[in-house]
């Protein structure tokens, strides 16, 4: 699903890290996402115009390799004068739940979970949910992500 030049670099700035797979969730959080408007896309990686309309960004939900239940990053591979480069939005030390997974959203409006802020975005969104417990979303502006805790 990556492209070389962005599989090259994850494994060059995370060798112990590798994108998060269904089978990685316990049976219960694997069932909430097969039956999700996402449920035929990978929980670890999100494909979406996040940073610029002309070219796709990618999102990666990384987890240990030896342990995909002990941490996570976030990362998102976006392109600028046919470079890739990683921008690290998230990351945990120690037991991660397993119902965390990445999916793209669309422009749009969207607001906070308590209804106090609402935000328009342009480009596609980032949404990072800890299924049945709460997500937020991370958007681009002014040059940098942004993030707005979307339900709770």
């Amino acid at each position: 699903m990556l492209p070389g030049s962005v599989n090259e670099l994850l494994k060059a700035r995370f060798p112990k890290w590798r994108p998060k797979r269904l089978l990685d969730m316990d049976a219960g959080d694997q069932q909430l996402w097969l039956k999700g408007p996402n449920g035929k896309a990978c929980p670890g990686i999100a494909i979406g115009h996040f940073e610029n309309a002309d070219e796709l960004s990618y999102a990666v939900l990384l987890v240990p390799q030896s342990n995909p239940g002990g941490g996570h990053k976030i990362v998102v591979f976006g392109k600028t004068k046919d470079v890739y480069s990683a921008r690290l939005l998230d990351q945990a030390e120690g037991q991660t739940y397993s119902g965390l997974v990445i999916s793209r959203t669309g422009p749009g409006k969207y607001d906070d979970w308590e209804n106090t802020k609402s935000i328009q975005i342009e480009l596609d969104g980032l949404r990072v949910e800890w299924m049945e417990q709460g997500a937020q979303l991370y958007y681009w502006r002014a040059g940098r992500y942004r993030k707005l805790q979307v339900s709770d």
